[in-house]
């Protein structure tokens, strides 16, 4: 399996320059780490995560169902960035783009953990662009009142926050990983007298 992966990057990769890439890997591990010691922080994913969110309740708005819209927000800020890692992944044959998607969805699961967690304490800040913000704003308290599980808001906050944390973490391993294939293809195409992908003329 890992043999098969390590393929398919490296026909995704030549001609690919690795040294100007890894610098954004540096920024996103920074990232990790204000994660790491608040989870509630904020980050350069803050706004496109929140923007997302709220596209998703006016997307799934038009079903006129109250949970409904309640979980766009969350469907949005999560499926958005795994369909730009897909399309960057087989569409734009771009691997180490793939990865940064993964971190930043990563960084959509640790701010919906922050949000599931809150449910009952409702102590967050929200933002809403459709009307006033009362007790029923909270997207968490409607959803996990609607199933029974407002008094699991702590364990449910917690399993997402660990899985943007993995998420992160293993996007960084991967984005690592691309890079050095990278090279190691840089490296065989200067041997064969190759150019990559920034020559020119």
């Amino acid at each position: 399996m890992i043999a098969r992966i390590h393929e398919w990057v490296a026909e995704r990769v030549q001609g690919s320059v690795w040294w100007y890439r890894a610098p954004l890997l540096l920024v996103l591990a920074w990232i990790l780490k204000g994660y790491l010691d608040d989870p509630a922080t904020s980050s350069l994913f803050s706004g496109i995560n929140l923007g997302f969110h709220e596209m998703g309740h006016a997307a799934f708005s038009w079903f006129g169902n109250r949970i409904l819209m309640a979980a766009g927000g969350t469907i949005f800020e999560l499926g958005i960035p795994v369909i730009a890692g897909v399309y960057l992944a087989i569409k734009q044959r771009d691997p180490f783009g793939a990865t940064v998607c993964a971190f930043w969805l990563g960084t959509a699961l640790v701010g919906a953990g922050v949000y599931a967690a809150d449910a009952r304490a409702q102590a967050l800040p929200l933002v809403s662009p459709f009307g006033p913000v009362d007790v029923d704003s909270h997207d968490w308290t409607v959803m996990l009142m609607k199933y029974g599980r407002l008094s699991q808001d702590g364990q449910i906050g917690a399993a997402l926050r660990r899985a943007g944390f993995a998420a992160m973490t293993l996007s960084l391993v991967a984005g690592v990983g691309v890079l050095k294939v990278m090279a190691a293809a840089g490296a065989g195409a200067t041997a064969r007298g190759g150019r990559a992908d920034w020559d020119v003329g």
